[in-house]
């Protein structure tokens, strides 16, 4: 006989603590330790280690979760799978996504997803710090690197092309730069990551190889919305991606600078749970975003900038 409480043991080794389990179950805290207490009482095993701040896995427990988490997992997919089957996809939807990246090249698709999936709710949260998709209890996931997790699939999404970008009349006053070194004499607009705190490093293909420069100046963002309105206003010098950027640069208002050393695109990637059956309502979103995001090939960008 399947204890009943043996669903409850599963959310909670999850969501990493009884809180978030008893978010995701919809119940209280109190009935979440309860629920833990009854199991460990029937099993007259030991399943956790708990302490006022922590709370993890005895090795009885860690048995118990190995031998029946995916057992339970295949038992809830196959029950969602064949519930698709026989209704629209509908119901909520979290997804992940890097702050300027999933407002500037993401949200633009989802308008048209939304229309043809109205039953589908998509909450999305932006953020460029990097999450753990399972604690969050995220459905999908968009970023250039997520947490090293054997629970999740990566797909890639997107190609994503750094280039340097400034006004025109930021140009005019302080001249072009010509190599990557000449950068020390011009104001760069440093991006800080919100999840290392530390300036992130410009990358340059330089005879072959990659070369890094930390970009030195007297603005840091944390937004790269934030950097591109800087450009806009004249403050100096940003590494943006293409995409973006597009617009500005064919408007004329921006310059693409040092175009013969950048680097190789960027793999942003889609990730999501490595369960053997999604719910409809995942799988359809992620073949869309696959069907219609639009890599920033260079062939593309060349078209582009001889129309200047």
């Amino acid at each position: 006989m399947i204890p009943n409480q043996l669903n409850t043991f599963i959310t909670v080794v999850r969501q990493g603590n009884f809180s978030a389990a008893a978010r995701q179950l919809g119940v209280s805290s109190a009935a979440v330790s309860k629920s833990i207490a009854q199991l460990e009482k029937i099993l007259e095993l030991r399943l956790f280690h708990r302490t006022t701040h922590s709370l993890t896995l005895t090795e009885n427990g860690h048995e118990l979760y190995k031998r029946t988490g995916h057992l339970v997992e295949q038992l809830e997919a196959q029950i969602e799978r064949s519930t698709d089957k026989q209704k629209r996809p509908h119901g909520r939807l979290k997804v992940n996504l890097p702050d300027s990246f999933g407002r500037m090249v993401v949200l633009p698709l989802l308008p048209a997803f939304l229309e043809k999936y109205p039953d589908i709710e998509l909450d999305l949260k932006f953020d460029d710090r990097i999450g753990d998709l399972v604690k969050e209890g995220a459905d999908v996931g968009i970023g250039i690197m997520l947490n090293q997790d054997s629970r999740l699939i990566a797909r890639e999404f997107y190609r994503l092309q750094p280039v340097l970008v400034a006004s025109r009349e930021y140009i005019d006053r302080h001249g072009m730069p010509s190599t990557p070194e000449e950068l020390v004499a011009h104001n760069c607009i440093a991006y800080r990551s919100s999840t290392t705190g530390r300036k992130k490093t410009w990358n340059f293909r330089v005879g072959g190889e990659l070369t890094q420069i930390t970009p030195q100046g007297n603005l840091i963002v944390n937004n790269l919305s934030a950097a591109m309105k800087a450009v806009e206003m004249g403050v100096g010098i940003a590494a943006v991606g293409i995409g973006p950027a597009r617009a500005c640069i064919e408007q004329g208002c921006f310059r693409r600078i040092l175009q013969e050393f950048e680097p190789d695109p960027i793999q942003v990637m889609i990730y999501y749970s490595s369960r053997h059956y999604l719910p409809a309502k995942t799988r359809l979103f992620i073949d869309y975003l696959l069907q219609h995001a639009q890599d920033e090939s260079n062939e593309d960008l060349d078209r582009m900038l001889h129309k200047l």
